[in-house]
């Protein structure tokens, strides 16, 4: 190599301190380290910087709440679309848990703030907030609040936290200014809209033999609001939910080491006790107004004016069976039987223990507090007809009441939110429509009937252990009844299976009076009349003799 080309560096300078000293002044120095920063920092928003946000945003919700734990696995956000972003979300608490695998929340802030008066109906209103999530949980295993009450009621130590539970009796009574301000974000926010991929409510513990699972997909739900059912009260809450493959479950409890009770049949991942494709609910509530001391005038059809005590609306309408895709169907399948309700009594004694106390009679409101709900109803319609069995357990072998019903068959309930000086009465009625029962037995025929009309009355008295009174109307129309006398051993059968297997306890023991009355129109009771009592029981063209008694 010739002389020229040689590197000249002086004898006391060495080849790294010279590096040291040009490399700086470089631009190529610094390109490289300019395209180093950007690689890491789009790396970090790429991966890394939801996750840190969320870590973030977990430490400040946990130091502001101090009940429960909040966690974000990650979180990110949008201003110009007003998106919020985030993923692996629960909120866990003594009572409760919420969890959310993913979902987005879109707030569209450039819409204009239009201010709306208190009453107005905002349905049709455009949608401000949207919320969307993908297997969402809410999971109830514990009522921390009434366990506390109960002890401090019995006498007992505290041993259980109320958690952030509050007593209304001693909140402040609120100014009817503060009221209104407070309903002004109905103006920013007057529609939401909320998409959830799948999602499912759980209830239930490893104290119970079975929790109760309601699982859904593409539920869909809205909130607004509407003018109130009377001139009383402020506005309506609407609520307006639909999901599809809606099922409720009861699954045996994890870590549930107690006594075992089988269901009469296994139905994949539990018990099925309601399954339909479709469901639409419809909640609706008034905002209860200020009671004043000017008595309630009602405007009647001929323009006249009459004095009537109005109470607030609360309700929910539940249609099932209005399927949007074919591939669920479209009836509704119903499972009950004994089984079903013991599962349903071990629920309800442990989310609702009884107190064992007097009730007090329901005092009117005083001019100005807010007025008082009196009934909660509740009505569930079959648009596509539906199908109910009544399943139990006879020497380990499954015997069924299976019964159809066709299109439009309905129930309502009335619950009362209100104790006068004789109690209160619970309501249940509704209509039963081409109805079809048969049973499990080798000879299915038992009861055709076009219409059922159904109504149930139950008084319950102040005292808890106090005779209850129990009213039951029946009322058949055009029915058809097949009577043998295998089928008093099968209603026996069900009976001993429903009725309790334990001896009645006097500290829970409850009388309690049934009052049944059968009404039967245009009937016909067809009685089997074969030669030495044999009966054909094939499916089609049955060759039997029959006895028929008529009568309206």
């Amino acid at each position: 190599m010739s002389s020229d080309l040689k590197l000249k560096i002086p004898a006391n300078e060495t080849f790294l301190s010279r590096w040291n000293q040009e490399l700086p002044e470089s631009t190529f120095y610094w390109f490289l380290i300019a395209l180093a920063a950007a690689i890491a920092w789009v790396i970090y928003l790429t991966f890394y910087n939801s996750r840190v946000l969320g870590i973030i945003l977990t430490t400040i919700l946990n130091k502001l709440n101090k009940y429960g734990h909040i966690k974000f696995g990650s979180f990110s956000f949008s201003v110009l679309s007003g998106k919020f972003m985030f993923r692996d979300v629960h909120y866990i608490n003594e009572d409760y848990s919420i969890r959310i695998t993913d979902g987005f929340i879109i707030f569209r802030w450039w819409r204009p703030y239009i201010y709306k008066e208190q009453a107005e109906d905002l349905s049709h209103s455009d949608t401000r907030l949207s919320i969307y999530l993908d297997a969402f949980e809410f999971h109830v295993y514990n009522r921390s609040s009434h366990y506390a009450r109960l002890e401090k009621l019995f006498g007992l130590d505290q041993q259980i936290s109320p958690g952030d539970c509050s007593d209304s009796k001693d909140a402040e009574p609120i100014s009817d200014n503060k009221r209104k301000s407070s309903y002004r974000w109905r103006d920013l926010v007057p529609v939401i809209k909320v998409d959830i991929l799948s999602g499912r409510c759980v209830f239930g513990n490893q104290l119970l033999p079975s929790t109760l699972v309601l699982s859904f997909e593409d539920g869909r739900v809205m909130y607004t609001t509407k003018p109130p059912s009377t001139t009383f009260d402020k506005f309506m809450h609407i609520i307006k939910c639909t999901a599809e493959n809606f099922r409720v479950i009861l699954v045996p409890s994890p870590k549930y080491d107690g006594p075992k009770d089988e269901p009469p049949r296994f139905m994949g991942e539990g018990y099925v006790v309601l399954q339909t494709s479709d469901i639409n609910i419809y909640y609706y509530m008034d905002e209860p107004g200020i009671t004043t001391h000017e008595p309630q005038r009602l405007q009647l059809a001929n323009s006249d004016y009459a004095m009537s005590s109005t109470y607030p609306c609360i309700g929910l309408d539940v249609k099932c069976g209005k399927s949007r895709d074919l591939k669920y169907g479209k009836t509704t399948n119903i499972s009950y039987g004994p089984w079903v309700d013991r599962q349903r009594e071990y629920l309800w004694k442990f989310f609702y223990p009884a107190d064992y106390q007097t009730l007090d009679v329901s005092q009117d409101p005083a001019p100005g507090q807010p007025r008082q709900y009196k009934t909660f109803d509740v009505k569930m319609s079959m648009i596509s007809g539906a199908v109910l069995d009544i399943l139990f357990t006879k020497n380990k072998e499954t015997q069924a009441i299976h019964m159809n019903m066709g299109q439009g068959t309905y129930l309502e309930t009335s619950i009362p939110w209100l104790t006068a000086e004789g109690g209160y009465t619970s309501r249940i009625n509704g209509q039963l429509l081409r109805l079809d029962i048969s049973t499990s037995l080798h000879y299915r025929s038992f009861v055709e009937a076009e219409t059922l009309e159904f109504s149930v009355e139950v008084k319950y008295p102040k005292v808890w252990n106090d005779p209850q009174d129990w009213i039951i109307d029946l009322t058949a129309c055009k029915a058809s009844i097949w009577f043998i006398f295998e089928h008093k051993h099968f209603i026996m059968d069900l009976l001993d299976e429903w009725s309790e297997k334990k001896r009645a306890d006097i500290f829970h023991f409850v009388p309690y009076t049934w009052y049944i009355n059968l009404i039967i129109k245009e009937f016909e009771l067809i009685l089997l009349a074969n030669e030495y009592n044999w009966i054909d029981c094939s499916s089609t063209h049955q060759e039997n003799g029959n006895v028929k008694l008529a009568g309206q």
